[in-house]
């Protein structure tokens, strides 16, 4: 009879070793004490060393190199085992208890066929960083704007039953740019309190631009993407404001962080056109 496995946790990374250390010194124990297992989709080919993905009985690699954080997590979950299977990235602090919290969350909610929660930023050094903290995790800020439908949830924070998944192949971008917003929008998608994650990323001024360009430029161009044109700067500003919930529970530095916020939104929009008229190109592949 096969192991039952309650959670598998999903890693893409294109980054080396020891990129991924900080991740799963905080994830290796929770997933041992709930049973579970990690699967690290590698695209470089050395993000796990030797040691390590031998020293640990619930490691799982996943080697593709030259292959997109996309296409990782499509073949990552297509291996996954678990009845529950959760996502979050490299440069990812989950909270202390995320994986038992994960597992509470879909106990609670029978109904639910994915869940989510807060959100913090570990990046504040600089405006650009909320800026772009902002435009990617806005709606998740704590306390989490409930009444937004604009935002669906992040990758860096979620997960699914394993059944609404299903046994694959997967198309490449479908979890994130398919399931992932349709399960939202049907109001499928439980928002856990207690499932909260740091994001901690700063590209720098100009590579955080170039980060948003080709968000944008995946989101419409890659195939497994929902049909979707492109929108305008403004429309893309105007929604990430709105779905923040309220600027008064921000930070002076982030709301200082706004002009800036509409500067990516420009790079996006930027982005959603060319994916619309030319595909995603190199885009996907550039993306951490």
């Amino acid at each position: 009879m096969s192991e039952h496995i309650p959670l598998s946790v999903v890693l893409a990374t294109i980054e080396p070793w020891p990129d991924l250390a900080n991740c799963l010194a905080v994830l290796e124990p929770q997933v041992a004490a709930v049973g579970g297992e990690i699967v690290v989709g590698d695209g470089h080919g050395a993000a796990l060393d030797a040691a390590t993905a031998s020293s640990s009985e619930r490691l799982r690699w996943v080697r593709r190199p030259g292959a997109s954080v996309f296409e990782l997590r499509a073949r990552c979950a297509e291996q996954a085992r678990g009845e529950i299977v959760a996502m979050t990235e490299d440069h990812v602090i989950v909270g202390d208890d995320w994986c038992a919290q994960v597992l509470d969350a879909f106990r609670e909610n029978p109904g639910a066929a994915s869940v989510t929660g807060p959100v913090l930023n570990g990046s504040t050094d600089s405006l650009m960083d909320w800026a772009n903290f902002l435009h990617t995790f806005g709606a998740f800020y704590p306390p989490v704007n409930r009444a937004q439908d604009d935002r669906c949830p992040p990758v860096a924070n979620v997960a699914f039953r394993r059944d609404v998944i299903g046994p694959g192949p997967i198309a490449t971008g479908w979890l994130e740019l398919e399931l992932n917003p349709r399960l939202f929008g049907e109001g499928r998608c439980h928002v856990h309190d207690g499932l909260t994650v740091t994001h901690v990323q700063s590209h720098g001024f100009w590579n955080t631009m170039l980060s948003h360009f080709d968000n944008g430029r995946s989101t419409t161009g890659l195939p497994a993407a929902a049909p979707m044109r492109a929108r305008g700067a403004w429309l893309l500003f105007k929604t990430g404001v709105g779905a923040v919930g309220g600027i008064s529970k921000l930070t002076p530095a982030a709301r200082a962080s706004l002009p800036l916020m509409f500067v990516l939104s420009c790079c996006h929009a930027a982005g959603e056109a060319v994916g619309a008229l030319a595909g995603p190109g190199r885009s996907p592949s550039r993306l951490r």
